[in-house]
Parts: structure tokens; C-alpha cells; sequence
């Protein structure tokens, strides 16, 4: 299996890596994967890896003032650029001749149906890996510090150690130089403008979509998300919830890989 870390340029010509890892033998179909707030591309190389081996490009980008980009840590213009970046690293690194699908990671799923409501990518699916549509009750009580400041300045209100408590937590997440320790007020605006208008966005969707989500998420509200995916009006939808932490790549990667494979290769036409 080939994995690459190729550049894409932002509409200002911010330079965006993306990681690539390259379907082994023919390629079947292609993935976006998008992850969360403090994490990076590189979290989702244990299911990538296990999607390309199947026969699926998967196309994983940092984003921007995160993972390899290390310019401006921590921010980001508006919401408009963001979405805008997505667009451009599809039409940059994406193999056109076979389905697409789009998905993401923690707050990565908000950031994707944000992409989607602007209607500017065609795609077979949209696949949710523990999405933070719906924190845990004890997280977000903190009042975001929002303004027009790029300095990366504020602790993310993402708590790391509810990631997992296996091996994976001290071992990688803890270590990790690249992930996002801080992010500025004005990322936090952004953070809040996604979020605003989600639930409308949320109900708006019609694409084939599927949900995988952890029996033990201490940072998402899995019950939550299960009635809420319950009354999405998609006429091909799937939950699967899976043992394991929020961070499922983590602790259930076989698992989960396995389930996006089969709903990515077909099991959604059924």
C-alpha cells in the first residue's frame, strides 16, 4: 500500500497536506475522510490503511493550521474558507472514475454536512464515524471564547483523555506534537457558526448515510445520536454501534473499517 502526503492549495494559496493512501489493486471507490477539532489525518491511518487494502482510495486532509500544516496553528479564516478547502483537495486529489464518498471523524461529520449543505460535491454517501453532532452532557457547559483574534490562544474544549483509555491514549494521543492544543477565537467562531444551524442541515439530508457510534463515547451522546439519526429522512440509512471509545479507530479499528468497507462498496445499494 502506497501512503502519500501530497499539497492541494487553498483558494488563498494556503498549502494543504493531504494524506493519500492509495487503494491496493483496482480502485473500487473513493473516501474523504475529514477528523475532528484537536486531532489530525494521521489518527484515521488505522482504518484508512485497512480501506485501502480493500480497493478504496482514501483521501484524509489536514486541516488547515493543523496536522502537517503549520502555518497559522489553531485557525482558520471563516467557515466559507474551510468548506472551500474541501472542495478544491476533491477536485485536487480525488480519482473522479469511481464513487465518491464523504465522511468524518468527531467534529469532522459536522464539518462535512457543512460541505454538503452548499451542494457543490456529488457523492454516493455520507459516512459518520463518532460524530460530535450531540456532545456528552458534561462537555460544552464552558462558554466558547469567540472573537476576531487569530492567535491561537484557547485550550479546545475537547477533553483528550475520553479519546480511549487504551494503550493508544499514551502511546500516541498524549505524545502527539501534531495534534491542535490550542485554537483561536476566532476558530471557536467558526466552531459555533457549523454548529448553529446543524440541526436544520442535519434534517436536510438525503443522501445514503451511515453512522458508526461507540457503546462507551464519553465525548459524544451516542443515545442522542441514534434517535435523532432515527428520524432522518434517508430513505438508505444505517447505525451500527459498535464496543469501544469515541476514538473507535482506536479501539474497534477491524470493526469499523470493516463496516465502512462493506457500506462503501455496496451494501448501501441493497
Amino acid at each position: 500500500m502506497t501512503v502519500t502526503v501530497v499539497n492541494a492549495a487553498g483558494g488563498d494559496g494556503y498549502p494543504l497536506h493531504v494524506h493519500v493512501y492509495e487503494a491496493v489493486g483496482p480502485r473500487l471507490a473513493s473516501l474523504v475522510l475529514l477528523h475532528g477539532v484537536v486531532s489530525h489525518a494521521e489518527w484515521l491511518a488505522p482504518i484508512a490503511r485497512q480501506l485501502a487494502a480493500a480497493g478504496v482510495q482514501v483521501v484524509c486532509p489536514d486541516r488547515r493550521g493543523a496536522g502537517h500544516n503549520t502555518s497559522a496553528r489553531g485557525d482558520a479564516p471563516d467557515s466559507q474558507v474551510l468548506i472551500d478547502d474541501v472542495v478544491r483537495i476533491v477536485d485536487a486529489c480525488v480519482d473522479k472514475s469511481v464513487p465518491l464518498h464523504l465522511g468524518g471523524f468527531c467534529w469532522g461529520a459536522t464539518y462535512m454536512i457543512n460541505v454538503l449543505e452548499q451542494d457543490r460535491l456529488a457523492a454516493e454517501s455520507l459516512v459518520m464515524i463518532a460524530p460530535s453532532i450531540f456532545p456528552a452532557s458534561d462537555i460544552g457547559g464552558a462558554q466558547l471564547v469567540v472573537g476576531d483574534s487569530s492567535d491561537a490562544s484557547e485550550i479546545p474544549n475537547v477533553p483528550i483523555d475520553r479519546f480511549t483509555s487504551g494503550p493508544a491514549y499514551a502511546e500516541f494521543i498524549m505524545p502527539d506534537t501534531r495534534r491542535t492544543h490550542y485554537v483561536s477565537p476566532r476558530f471557536n467562531g467558526i466552531l459555533v457558526a457549523m454548529n448553529r444551524l446543524l440541526a436544520p442541515r442535519w434534517a436536510k439530508l438525503k443522501m445514503p448515510t451511515l453512522m458508526v457510534l461507540a457503546d462507551e463515547d464519553r465525548l459524544s451522546d451516542s443515545a442522542k445520536h441514534e434517535r435523532a439519526f432515527a428520524s432522518l429522512r434517508v430513505a438508505n440509512k444505517q447505525c451500527v454501534t459498535l464496543a469501544g471509545q469515541h476514538g473507535l479507530q482506536f479501539d474497534a479499528p477491524d470493526e469499523t473499517a470493516q463496516t465502512v468497507i462493506e457500506w462503501v462498496l455496496g451494501s448501501h445499494k441493497a
